[in-house]
């Protein structure tokens, strides 16, 4: 053994045989260097056993082993990294090379780690914790990872046998480790290595005799406890499936075995998994036990009392989060994607452990129990102070992992370990008591010690990381167990009220603290932890308000009495976060504007988005009480209403924005947000609803209070409409005045937009009860007309006056396609308004008006058209940017398409004909050459007609769409001939691409046969003219930044338009329409869907196929031609065949699964189409070796790649044909 150190350390500072320094690392770097020499002697088995001869060496020089004559010295910092590298090198040769020791050595390697790990190895011979040194925790943790490792190997039966007789040399070497340790434990089977550790865990809480050894005596078991505990952790999470599990160079059926076995057992015995949750709650009760009957201030600040239950909590918490079953596809071991209840953020978690558990489990009595501990451990703020920092940190884990133990118990809420609901709701019952006298006593303690707290002292740490997690267990409470039980409990009423006193506290805390920051949110020390909590509260209210017992009608007087708590204790909370967020937000906008400081474009939109969702979740608190939310809503309306409204009067005078009005607009602004967010539901994508609970609370059999609650929506909606009034008159008179913010008005605008949709004309088919209260309210035309010539009105005044607002347009624009999709009566209250037909008589005058055209040609158009418009007006309607003018040209052929209407009809054909009779006149100047195409007056209107084109097409929600088709069919032809003249323009190519690709998709399934032919063929020629011009020798160039990665991205635009046109001219639809006697030949249509394919390829490098939305799109289209046509495929030239072979390779091994599986597709159809036909011949025949590239890349680049499991059955599938073209070389 002698000398093995210092071999060791010689050959790791040497390079290994032909080693080659990374790129950037210097050739002489020592590092470097140490990591490629054990890399090297571990991948060559260290066949001189320096491992582990090293670790006895290092271990016997300091004193670390029972046949040491000298007590145990610390260990260099050189030594413990040397030692570290040894004990898992030592795993890693014997792990990989199993079958290459006998099974003796192998299992004498594994007690031996187990006991120097434990610290048995130094401890039984009287030198121990108490005062005397120990094995650094990293080389201790890595001999006990080493000895799990080395157990879950042997586990399953077969897999500790033989593989090779023992030779004199590991004969040797076993001996010489035995000897090292002369009483080492020699464990068998897993049942003896459970009992052994279960004696171990005991010992600490065993009485000795006499004072001075029980002290020395205790401590030392408490170490080897403590070790035991981690060990078992090790041990759990090895079988559970970690990173780690990925190296023990085995496939992965043998953890999945291992799993099982250790889970249910093998052949009757008892399982692994039931022996450690045994072995943990058998010593979690002993610690509840000992801690209880020693509550003295010296117990609790016994440092390694903290420590050892620290660790006896996480075994607990370890097994409780085990995954049961092992056959599900969740063994992602090299990205750990195995993900533990541990790491589970918010919401409802659920464990479902077995039946066999419930006697360790289900226990009232040792639930409340370990709440008492808890209350014992926790860092109090009256004695928190006087603990040593060192005490106070053990402590203040322990209370952590104890709460986190605790979240687990809360999660198991179902399943076959109850027996009853009766039993579920007592086990909720103890759960939520504890939690509730515990958070109980943290808002006592801050009302009575709040002057002893301080933002950077430990205990204000600890108290925050508390409160977060008690009311994240009171959130998965109720998540799991549900309103219907939690209400039918004696403590309901505590629960709801002990919510809102949390809340309430943490709210006004942190408006305090913001006052004190001046609004600077970056110096708020506690707003992140307050930020979590008050989420989790939300998220408590949002179960329950989702609850669908609640949520449902329920008439049952036990429902109707859950309402009513929750009306009364939980509601106000509502009330407080309104006004306390809305007071945050104005005090930092104070604060942005006074300092004069921006927030970065990521930054603000993460939090808007944030607000957005605290809001949503926020509304389910109010609905709980409509009446009261909105009464707090309108007070504080009212007290911000005539600062607001003499705000807007002040419009005009000068001057800029201070950081006062600033404020106050910023006040106004999240008083909106609020009510939207309450009185209405995000409805993308669905017919908009008035929430069930704003109905029910406005009925006459709903509330009792329905005629108020009625009257105070429509008070406050009145409310609403005059400050848009207000400031919409002023914006017509000092349109550019910063008084008048737009920001406010593209949020009053976004409440009108969800409240109209759902409010005005509601549809009785949504709604399940009668027709009274609010839905009453706006459902007549005489009560809706006032309505919807509000908002027409505002419309029309932000197109003229603010037509570079570029949100408030499109807000606006938003609202009139949102009415206009409510249906008929709604559309003939539009069609009927005097500001709706001046929007249509703006949209027909400005039609072919450009942004730079003369006065003398406005009045002409303005002669021409009618319609009672003044200058001003006109003016600036003209100056919405293009691709407004579409969007308003989209809303109003949606409100105008009732075929019933004649004036709808009549403004309809007005709108449309606008738009063609100018294009048309561009054509035929182009044509005659009246014009030239390079003249910017006519490139400019040739870009305004494309546009309005687009908007017709984006039209598609009107009712009876069939005519658009009927109105663009004429224009087809003559809009793929603009390619001609501006074929060298990518701004334009862009935009006609993506015309056509609209076109295409929305109304295929209602085009006739003439109708598809001419789409064919204005294809045809489009794409033709494109592909000349912008295919050919287009350079693709790499960025490294995600930001110009997008823009990036959106400059390939025109590229991505192509792609999904010719994916829908290949739809077998538009194929069978177009495939007649009288019409196009389908193999014209591939032809073209193939010629556009063709000079498409050789811009599909790698550098363009990173973009997502392209890559995919790409490889649909690839995918589809070579499942249906793999004949043409492989006929295609040479250097275009290596491009689309190239972007297949490239496409296997991508990470989204979709792309992966098209792309081996599509070379499992390349394959077998040259088994059937040999297609591949002539450009096997110039490049021989395509095949055998293809299936080397395959093989290495997927199929033997640790996770594939999304791509299994394709990588099959392609790699079965491609050795069957030729199976000798294959097998070579």
């Amino acid at each position: 053994m002698d000398g093995a150190t210092n071999e060791l350390r010689l050959v790791l500072s040497t390079p290994p045989p032909n080693w080659q320094p990374p790129l950037g690392t210097a050739p002489n770097n020592p590092i470097a260097i140490l990591h490629a020499s054990l890399e090297h002697v571990r991948d060559n088995g260290d066949e001189r056993y320096l491992f582990l001869r090293t670790i006895l060496e290092v271990l016997h020089s300091r004193g670390f082993l029972n046949d040491s004559a000298s007590s145990a010295a610390p260990l260099s910092g050189e030594e413990e990294q040397l030692l570290f590298h040894c004990v898992t090198g030592l795993r890693h040769v014997i792990l990989f090379r199993w079958d290459s020791f006998h099974s003796s050595l192998r299992t004498c390697v594994r007690d031996f780690l187990l006991n120097v790990g434990l610290g048995l190895s130094f401890i039984d011979s009287g030198v121990g914790p108490s005062g005397v040194v120990c094995l650094p925790r990293t080389v201790a943790m890595a001999c006990l990872s080493g000895a799990a490792s080395l157990w879950k190997r042997g586990w399953v039966a077969g897999n500790d046998s033989d593989g090779v007789q023992e030779s004199e040399e590991q004969s040797y070497v076993e001996k010489m480790t035995r000897n090292a340790i002369p009483h080492m434990q020699r464990i068998g089977k897993g049942e003896d290595l459970f009992v052994y550790l279960n004696s171990l865990l005991l010992a600490p809480f065993e009485e000795a005799m006499q004072q001075h050894q029980q002290q020395q005596l205790i401590y030392q078991k408490r170490y080897i406890g403590t070790m035991s505990a981690s060990f078992l952790s090790l041990l759990v999470g090895e079988f559970t499936g970690g990173n780690s599990s990925a190296r023990y160079n085995l496939p992965v059926e043998f953890h999945r075995s291992c799993h099982r076995v250790f889970e249910n057992g093998n052949h009757g015995d008892q399982s692994g998994l039931d022996a450690t949750l045994h072995l943990s709650m058998t010593a979690l009760s002993s610690l509840v036990g000992y801690v209880l009957n020693n509550t003295s201030s010296n117990t609790l600040q016994d440092q390694s009392l903290m420590e050892f239950g620290t660790c006896i909590i996480n075994v607990t918490f370890d097994v409780l989060s085990w995954e049961f079953g092992a056959g599900s596809n969740k063994w992602d071991f090299s990205s750990g994607a195995n993900v533990s209840a541990k790491d589970s953020g918010r919401g409802g978690v659920l464990l479902r452990p077995p039946q066999k558990w419930r006697e360790v489990l289900i226990r009232p009595d040792f639930l409340g129990a370990v709440f008492h501990v808890y209350t014992a451990v926790r860092i109090g703020v009256a004695g928190g102070n006087s603990l040593d920092s060192t005490v106070m940190q053990k402590r203040g884990r322990m209370s952590h992992q104890l709460r986190q133990l605790l979240l687990q118990l809360a999660s198991i809420a179902q399943g076959p370990i109850f027996t009853d609901q009766n039993e579920r709701g007592a086990y909720a019952g103890f759960l939520l008591d504890g939690c509730l006298n515990v958070l109980e006593t943290v808002l006592t303690e801050q009302q009575q010690h709040q002057d002893q707290l301080t933002a950077d002292s430990m205990i204000w740490e600890c108290r925050s990381t508390e409160i977060v997690d008690l009311v994240t267990m009171l959130s998965r409470i109720t998540s799991n167990f549900r309103t219907k039980l939690l209400s039918q409990l004696a403590t309901f009423q505590r629960f709801l009220s002990a919510l809102c006193a949390i809340g309430k506290w943490l709210l006004e805390s942190s408006v305090t603290e913001c006052h004190q920051a001046g609004g600077d949110f970056g110096s708020m020390e506690g707003a992140d932890w307050k930020n979590d909590a008050i989420a989790q509260i939300l998220q408590c209210s949002e179960a329950m308000a989702g609850d669908y017992w609640l949520a449902g009608g329920s008439d049952s007087q036990e429902a109707k009495a859950a309402c009513e708590s929750l009306a009364v204790s939980l509601a106000p909370l509502y009330g407080v976060h309104c006004a306390c967020r809305v007071r945050m937000a104005s005090l930092e906008e104070h604060y942005l504007v006074r300092e004069h400081a921006e927030l970065d474009e990521a930054r603000e939109e993460i939090s808007a988005t944030a607000l957005e969702e605290e809001m949503a979740a926020a509304a389910s608190l109010g609905r709980f009480n409509i009446l009261a939310s909105m009464k707090a809503l309108s007070e504080m309306f009212h007290e911000c209403m005539p600062r607001l409204k003499t705000l807007f009067g002040s419009a005009g005078v000068g001057g800029e924005l201070n950081a006062e009005m600033a404020a106050l607009l910023e006040e106004a602004r999240m008083l909106i947000v609020c009510a939207c967010h309450l009185l209405t539901d995000e409805c993308e994508g669905e017919t908009p609803a008035i929430p069930e609970s704003v109905i029910h609370a406005c009925q006459a059999g709903g509330s009792p209070h329905h005629e108020a609650c009625t009257a105070s929506i429509f008070g406050f909606i009145n409310v609403l409409k005059s400050i848009a009034e207000d400031q919409a008159l002023k914006a017509t008179v000092h349109p550019e005045d910063p008084r008048l913010s737009p920001l406010l008005a593209k949020t009053l605008l976004w409440f009108f937009n969800r409240w109209g949709a759902a409010y005005v004309f509601p549809s009785f088919e949504e709604y399940r009860d009668d027709f009274g209260g609010i839905l009453a309210t706006w459902s007549k035309p005489e009560s809706s007309q006032p309505m919807i010539s509000f908002f027409t009105t505002l419309c029309l005044i932000y197109f003229c006056h603010w037509p570079q607002e570029k949100e408030v347009v499109l807000e606006s624009t938003s609202l009139l396609l949102a009415l206009g999709k409510k249906g008929p009566s709604v559309r003939d209250l539009l069609v009927a308004d005097a500001s709706f037909e001046k929007i249509v008589a703006l949209h027909s005058v400005c039609a072919y008006l450009r942004h730079n055209v003369c006065q003398s040609e406005i009045s002409a158009a303005m002669a021409r058209i009618g319609g009672g418009l003044s200058m001003d007006m006109v003016k600036g309607y003209q100056r919405l940017p293009y691709n407004d003018r579409a969007k308003v040209l989209t809303g109003l052929i949606v409100c105008c398409s009732d075929m019933t209407n004649e004036k709808g009809t009549t403004m309809l054909n007005s709108c449309l004909q606008s738009i063609e009779t100018p294009f048309f006149t561009v054509m035929q100047a182009l044509v005659k050459k009246e014009a030239r195409s390079q003249n910017i007056d006519v490139q400019e209107s040739a870009c305004l007609s494309i546009l309005l084109y687009s908007g017709v097409v984006l039209a598609s929600e009107m009712s009876d769409p069939e005519r658009i088709p009927y109105f663009l069919s004429p224009s087809m032809p003559h809009l793929s001939g603009l390619m001609i003249y501006y074929a060298e323009d990518l701004t334009i190519c862009e935009s006609l691409l993506k015309l056509f690709r609209d076109y295409a998709e929305r109304y295929l399934p209602m085009l006739t046969r003439d109708q598809c032919i001419i789409l064919f063929s204005a294809s045809t020629s489009l794409l033709k003219s494109y592909s000349e011009h912008h295919c050919k020798s287009r350079a693709i160039v790499k960025t490294s930044n995600s930001v110009e990665d997008f823009e990036e991205e959106q400059s390939y635009n025109d590229v991505l338009c192509a792609i999904q046109l010719l994916i829908q001219l290949g739809t077998k639809d538009f194929i069978d329409l177009c495939n007649t006697s009288k019409g196009v030949d389908s193999n014209q249509i591939t032809d073209v869907i193939f010629f556009g394919l063709q000079q498409i390829l050789p811009l599909m490098t790698q550098g363009l196929l990173r973009f997502p939305k392209l890559c995919t799109h790409y490889f649909t289209l690839v995918g589809f031609m070579v499942e249906t046509y793999p004949k043409n495929l492989c006929s295609l030239p040479l250097e275009l065949f290596d491009s689309l072979l190239d972007s297949l390779l490239f496409g296997m091994s991508h990470s989204d699964s979709l792309v992966s599986k098209s792309s081996l597709h599509g070379l499992a159809g390349l394959a077998q189409e040259h088994l059937k036909t040999h297609s591949l011949s002539n450009h096997l025949s110039a490049k021989p070796n395509i095949i055998e590239n293809c299936t080397r890349r395959l093989l290495l680049e997927v199929i033997f790649q640790p996770i594939i499991w999304d791509r299994v059955e394709p990588a099959g599938m392609a790699l079965l044909p491609l050795a069957a073209i030729d199976v000798h070389k294959f097998v070579e």
